[in-house]
């Protein structure tokens, strides 16, 4: 699992640039993304742990979780 974490960390990086430019400009972003992407990786832990050691779905997984992290933020920021 903890290489599942470590690959979605990065993923999150690389959502991050692509959809919302520079890291160091949008920190905000970069935590809310690494924050949904561990928040995915721990409930696909939950729900299908045989999945653990696939690659291909832990690399889903973190982008997925990094979008929807910063969509969450989005809303949030959008209702304040």
């Amino acid at each position: 699992m903890s290489d599942l974490l470590l690959s979605a960390i990065f993923t999150t990086f690389t959502m991050v640039r692509l959809l919302r430019g520079p890291w160091l400009r949008n920190p905000q972003y970069l935590a809310s993304g690494i924050v949904g992407a561990v928040v995915c990786i721990l409930l696909l832990h939950g729900f299908w742990p045989a999945e653990d050691d696939d690659f291909i779905v832990g690399g889903v997984t973190g982008i997925f979780g990094s979008w929807a992290g910063m969509a969450v933020f989005d809303t949030i920021l959008g209702m304040a």
